[in-house]
């Protein structure tokens, strides 16, 4: 995964995003059967949101280890997380800093279509898992079935220069692609299963604010374009999105792929 990408998209993160993420944690740890006193490695961790979720199954007898290369993501982590036991390292999802067999699951929330090598990521997950551990990793699907990748894809569209970056939330499409990485890193038992959440919002204006400010890699983005093309890019998402009338509430379905297997 490429640092650059978040290093400031932190900001206003869980305002924005993992309000409405967080709700498919519950469904990620239960696919990579996370119990008491079990180690759990999050990969990805973000601001730690799934891992903090783990720690809470685990017990005072395991133990999680939350890791990210964004400093940005990880201050936020530190912040979130404060006095809870978790530990927070920097490392790269593509070299895990860990002998073979160390965790009982390894878990990645929404971050494996962003690396530039998923199956060597995944091949790092299995090694890093004991005999019978459990890996399970969700990702994003299409533009149309996101929440603010949809405005990244709108981005790419009216900046091509930007799409290298920002079509990466598309990378892992369906589920017969996720389930062909997860067998290719030599996973066995593998399930990938579709999760579809509503998310509401108070209105347009509710939904796009944290993109203005910079949140997310979509926002970061965004906040990066001259001002017509961001009117450009607000109409556009607005138009796509079938909005109701300004001041309207609004609801965007966001489809999510969760895929597990066993070492």
């Amino acid at each position: 995964m490429d640092e650059p990408f978040y290093k400031t998209a932190a900001i206003g993160y869980d305002e924005l995003f993992a309000r409405a993420t967080n709700s498919f944690i519950p469904s990620l740890l239960k696919a990579a059967q996370i119990a008491p006193a079990h180690r759990v490695l999050d990969v990805a961790t973000g601001t730690g949101a799934a891992a903090q979720a783990a720690a809470i199954i685990v017990g005072p007898s395991g133990s999680v280890t939350g890791g990210d290369i964004s400093p940005a993501m990880l201050e936020s982590a530190r912040r979130n997380l404060k006095n809870q036991p978790i530990t927070l390292a920097t490392f790269d999802a593509h070299a895990l800093p860990y002998e073979d067999c160390r965790f009982d699951a390894v878990i990645c929330q929404l971050g494996l279509m962003f690396f530039s090598d998923p199956l060597g990521a995944l091949s790092e997950f299995r090694r890093v898992l004991r005999p019978n551990g459990w890996t399970a990793v969700s990702v994003t699907t299409t533009p149309e079935r996101s929440l603010f990748a949809r405005i990244g894809a709108v981005i790419a569209r009216c900046a091509p220069e930007k799409a290298e970056k920002l079509n990466r939330f598309f990378s892992i499409p369906d589920a017969t692609c996720l389930h062909s990485l997860l067998h290719r890193a030599g996973f066995q038992e593998i399930y990938v299963q579709l999760e579809t959440r509503p998310i509401k919002f108070s209105s347009f204006d509710d939904y796009f604010s944290g993109i203005t400010k910079g949140a997310t890699l979509s926002g970061q983005e965004y906040v990066q374009l001259p001002p017509d093309m961001q009117v450009t890019v607000r109409e556009e998402v607005w138009r796509g999105l079938a909005s109701p009338s300004v001041g309207e509430p609004l609801t965007i379905e966001m489809d999510v792929l969760i895929g597990s297997g066993g070492r």
